[in-house]
């Protein structure tokens, strides 16, 4: 076993607690839940490691989720709306790439300190609109047009290369469409498949995937699988609104934890 390093100032226990953790929700998000979930474990990891390292930690254990998930979802794809959703895709993790590359120009600090931002940001964004939808309120809705998967898709695929947190919003649009509950799963899980793997030669080129960060997602690894029967179980038999609700209220102190992180510098 090649065991990761902890950060200056951070308790080895507390690093090991929230890393677990986060691999273990977003197995659980990704066979689940469709990865709505794994916007939880961003924030989560990220609260005890530099937000690229987090990135290209989290992007291999995604990755890894993602094929283990399809496999409890195998032909169980929305392709009507799919198609275009990937087709979107493709433009955003292009456009998503090169504003990583741009915000990765500035001095590190102000690029760790401004991810951090970012990361936090989006996060807060989505679990606001996923806990409004909650409530049973009436969530604005796009025309049902192909054109409408791609744009959803192209945001999805923008946002995911900078936080790997867009699960939400193609959730959203997935319960919009009043996608079957098996099939919304199997959508998801095969569109982030896609949009992730698509991000790997930018995060190789940009060396936000490198050496370190590939010893710290080999430890974790044996916990995918776990995650993902475990949201395969739950996806059956444990009612969502409660569970959903607790790990919003998580993602909202710790998404909340690093902008003031990051702010007070």
């Amino acid at each position: 076993m090649v065991w990761p390093e902890v950060p200056a100032g951070v308790l080895p226990s507390v690093y090991y607690l929230c890393v677990g953790a986060s691999v273990l929700l977003v197995g659980i998000s990704k066979a689940g839940f469709g990865g709505g979930l794994g916007v939880v474990a961003v924030p989560l990891m990220g609260a005890v490691m530099p937000p690229q390292h987090m990135l290209g930690v989290m992007l291999p254990i995604l990755i890894v989720a993602d094929i283990l998930s399809n496999l409890h979802h195998l032909r169980a794809y929305e392709w009507r709306l799919l198609r275009p959703l990937l087709a979107g895709a493709v433009a955003g993790v292009v456009l998503g790439s090169a504003a990583f590359w741009l915000l990765r120009r500035s001095d590190p600090a102000r690029f760790q300190r401004s991810l951090s931002i970012l990361i936090g940001a989006i996060c807060l964004v989505f679990v606001a609109v996923q806990a409004y939808g909650l409530t049973g309120r009436r969530v604005p809705t796009l025309p049902p047009h192909p054109a409408s998967s791609a744009g959803v898709g192209a945001l999805a695929g923008f946002v995911s290369t900078l936080s790997h947190a867009a699960g939400p919003l193609v959730t959203l649009y997935l319960l919009q469409e009043k996608v079957e509950k098996r099939r919304l799963v199997g959508t998801l899980v095969f569109f982030f498949l896609f949009v992730n793997v698509a991000k790997v030669p930018t995060f190789v080129a940009l060396k936000t995937i490198n050496g370190s960060t590939l010893r710290d997602s080999v430890w974790v690894l044996p916990l995918i699988p776990l995650g993902t029967f475990a949201g395969a179980w739950l996806n059956r038999r444990v009612p969502e609104r409660p569970f959903v609700l607790i790990l919003y209220a998580a993602a909202v102190v710790t998404a909340g934890s690093m902008i003031v992180k990051a702010v007070r510098g």
